[in-house]
């Protein structure tokens, strides 16, 4: 999707604060619409992209959440720290999906990035995917870890530091912002279908 946007709207040089990601996570998983994620390659390379899908994960009684019930393991441990990191984790055994932790300490919540618009580097990007179409270089969380090079080098990274950041970007209006239910998570019983994935 191409985002309406005027340039009075755009903030990117505005890193997003830490108490920004510590708030109730649903509003967190609203207010990352339209914010800049943005990717520094170790030669220095820039890569980014608006975020234009998330889903919230609403911690120890949200049955599609990894620290549901009090689940914490070393892989989980980082959603029990401030928000403001990076969780990631690996699906299907090959790909990395990128979290915002959420919420204050001990309170183990997240945002998933599900989908960004290239912004940055998109001849890059496009090679790297190997897909022209640029709607679909970044339109999952696995394809967008791939091509931002985000892996669990990275898991723990505090998102107001390079190499991994999230600017301002613009502000989207709430009649743009679509409510639905989560992606693959029918194992979640009732949690299945709670409207908890925003979309632009």
């Amino acid at each position: 999707m191409t985002l309406t946007r005027s340039k009075k709207d755009l903030n990117s040089s505005v890193i997003l604060s830490l108490s920004f990601y510590q708030r109730k996570t649903e509003q967190v998983a609203r207010d990352l619409l339209g914010k800049k994620l943005i990717r520094k390659l170790k030669d220095g390379t820039i890569l980014s992209g608006y975020i234009v899908e998330t889903e919230a994960y609403l911690g120890l009684k949200d049955k599609a959440c990894h620290s549901y019930n009090h689940r914490k393991t070393p892989r989980t441990s980082v959603m029990y720290e401030a928000g403001g990191r990076a969780y990631i984790y690996l699906i299907y055994g090959m790909y990395n999906c990128l979290n915002v932790v959420t919420q204050t300490h001990g309170c183990p919540e997240a945002v998933l990035i599900r989908a960004l618009e290239p912004v940055d580097g998109i001849e890059l990007m496009q090679l790297k995917s190997r897909q022209i179409n640029i709607h679909k270089i970044l339109n999952g969380p696995g394809k967008l870890c791939k091509v931002l090079e985000i892996n669990k080098d990275l898991n723990r990274h505090d998102l107001t530091e390079s190499p991994l950041w999230i600017e301002q970007g613009f502000k989207v209006p709430p009649k743009q912002i679509k409510k639905s239910a989560r992606i693959n998570i029918a194992y979640a019983e009732e949690w299945t279908s709670k409207p908890l994935r925003f979309t632009i």
